[in-house]
């Protein structure tokens, strides 16, 4: 069914750990493109061009005490330089209709999932929703001078925080979606971990409660190491090709793509 038929495609909320992601997307633009070109839509954002800016990201904030949770670090003005630097300004004709951002409304507590782009401000904007605007308070604790708190995000006359509150993996219901997630659980690309007596459900999603997945959770919020946002990519780009080998439901499918990588290899 995924490999013949458009289905929609949901990146799940990752962290640093995106670049899971983006190793997918980079998988199927090289073997298998009809699955990106043809889907509904496509929840949330990937662009392979954006995994050197990440890393280079990371290794900036790893200089700092704390790391991302540090002050001085302006994760929302980095990812708006990038937004800015790279979209052109006609992409949002591209994105409507297409691109599926999910939100968290804060007046009535709903996930939210827009569509709808009439510049590319607004993709912009929609995109530094889920980043989450910080505040620095200074407080007179003997050990913590200053604390960092996330504030909602004034858009279109209400007041939104991060999608990934509500729904860490965004999708309708009304078409077949493939999920990609960076974390193993119960989703269609993620990573094959060990059966695992115990879950977590973590904003609507099943997650394996296991240390590999604990390990992933800290460097999506604070990578221990470079090596470890690149080896998610290099998972997630293998992870892609298993499935395609998988769910290629026709022999001339599974044909094409196994020449794809014997070619391109």
């Amino acid at each position: 069914m995924f490999l013949e038929t458009p289905v929609s495609i949901s990146f799940s909320g990752s962290g640093f750990m995106a670049t899971y992601q983006l190793g997918v997307a980079q998988c199927f633009l090289n073997y298998a493109p009809w699955i990106l070109k043809n889907a509904p839509c496509v929840f949330g954002a990937s662009a392979g061009s954006l995994v050197a800016a990440m890393l280079h990201f990371a290794k900036q904030v790893k200089a700092f005490r704390f790391g991302p949770l540090n002050p001085s670090i302006n994760v929302f003005h980095w990812l708006e330089q990038l937004l800015r630097k790279y979209l052109s300004e006609d992409d949002h004709k591209l994105a409507c209709g297409r691109l599926a951002v999910a939100m968290t409304s804060l007046e009535d507590g709903k996930n939210i999932i827009t569509t709808e782009y009439h510049s590319k401000e607004d993709i912009v904007q929609v995109s530094l929703v889920n980043t989450g605007k910080s505040c620095r308070i200074f407080t007179s604790a003997p050990y913590c001078h200053h604390l960092t708190i996330l504030l909602p995000y004034w858009l279109w006359f209400q007041y939104y925080v991060d999608g990934g509150f509500t729904g860490m993996v965004p999708a309708h219901s009304q078409c077949p979606t493939l999920t990609v997630c960076p974390f193993s659980g119960d989703m269609d690309i993620c990573p094959a971990d060990a059966p695992c007596l115990f879950e977590m459900v973590v904003s609507g999603t099943t997650l394996k409660a296991n240390g590999a997945n604990c390990g992933r959770v800290i460097n999506a919020l604070y990578p221990t190491t470079l090596e470890s946002l690149e080896e998610a990519y290099d998972r997630g780009y293998k992870d892609a090709i298993h499935f395609l080998l998988r769910n290629g439901e026709s022999g001339a499918c599974k044909t094409m793509i196994i020449k794809r990588i014997v070619f391109q290899t």
